[in-house]
């Protein structure tokens, strides 16, 4: 009977090692399918602290940070772009000629390795970066905004003086020298402490947004493909990936791509903001009036619901709420905000 024992381990034990072999390859496929914005429970309870601007784990001593929003190059020849899945919010707002920009805040930049490309400054951009109690990056900007920002109104890095960036030479070469504009979070930490900014948040800043598993949005409508109509050049479309939970962004009838992942960027929740967009003295340069109140929609994990904007002051950040007044509650996540002013629209499918 012993020897029998034996012949039964030997047998049995190498079934054990070869399904948990198979189990631990099974997982690590598993867990390899899902995209950075999906937190599990497990790792939530693993890290209690939330970064305010996502409501997802961070390090405890990052909660405070200080965000740095960067301008990013939107234009059909300046792409891909570099480091927007790792931006925390994504800003997208129409400039002049029927084009975007947009504006990415980032939380901690510090290990993103290239940013861009870079672009200048124009007022509204000021405007949300200041509620964010960011500091603001950017290279050059139209005349309106150089006013504000040589005011002193927010701390600033422009990188026209060719300090804290790179032009990078394969953009350069193919795409022209205006898109070829870097920064990364390592110069962009190197200039905030030659300028001797400010780190953290003022103790006196309170960011609004709720985020948490209750959200309204679970009892919207559906809301699988959304489509942002900002001019008849630029629309930017948003297709629900239900095994990642994200929006999967494209625009110029191609991916919205990452360079330094070289994967298609995508965001867990969209906002899309109805605002007043006009021209500023007989030019194509626009003014957007984003202080008052103004209605939108919240998209998250294949839902819709209507929505609710409001600003009081140039140093407000966007407030939410759901159209009975409720504050929003928002799903866990990055988030990719449009900025659509009265000229443009929105579809969803």
């Amino acid at each position: 009977m012993k020897n029998m024992s034996k012949i039964v381990v030997v047998a049995v034990f190498p079934i054990i090692i070869i399904v948990a072999a198979a189990g631990f390859f099974f997982l690590n496929q598993k867990n390899n399918s899902v995209t950075e914005y999906s937190q599990s429970e497990e790792v939530r309870a693993e890290n209690p602290s939330k970064n305010p601007l996502t409501g997802l784990p961070v390090d405890a001593g990052k909660v405070n940070n200080r965000p740095v929003a960067i301008m990013i190059n939107n234009l059909h020849s300046g792409q891909p772009l570099l480091g927007v899945t790792e931006a925390d919010i994504i800003y997208e707002c129409p400039t002049e000629g029927g084009i975007t920009r947009i504006l990415g805040v980032f939380k901690d930049p510090s290990a993103v390795p290239a940013i861009g490309s870079v672009r200048s400054s124009r007022p509204y951009f000021i405007s949300i970066a200041k509620s964010l109690d960011a500091i603001y990056v950017h290279l050059g900007g139209s005349t309106h905004a150089y006013s504000i920002l040589k005011s002193g109104y927010i701390d600033s890095i422009d990188l026209i003086k060719g300090q804290f960036m790179w032009r990078d030479p394969a953009r350069r070469k193919n795409l022209g020298l205006e898109h070829s504009a870097l920064t990364s979070g390592e110069k962009l930490g190197e200039g905030i402490k030659a300028h001797d900014f400010r780190t953290q948040w003022n103790t006196d800043y309170s960011y609004p947004q709720r985020f948490g598993d209750d959200s309204q949005v679970l009892g919207g409508t559906t809301a699988t493909k959304v489509t942002a109509k900002f001019s008849g050049y630029k629309s930017t479309v948003f297709a629900y990936d239900e095994p990642t939970q994200t929006y999967l962004i494209s625009q110029f009838n191609r991916p919205q791509m990452d360079d330094n992942v070289k994967r298609q960027n995508s965001k867990p929740n969209i906002i899309l903001m109805n605002v007043s967009g006009q021209n500023i003295d007989n030019t194509e340069l626009l003014a957007l009036d984003i202080i008052g109140r103004g209605t939108g929609k919240y998209i998250s994990h294949g839902k819709c619901i209507d929505i609710t904007w409001a600003r009081d002051t140039d140093t407000s950040p966007f407030s939410y709420f759901t159209n009975d007044g409720t504050p929003l509650t928002m799903l866990p996540g990055k988030i990719y905000t449009c900025l659509l002013a009265q000229w443009a629209r929105a579809d969803i499918e």
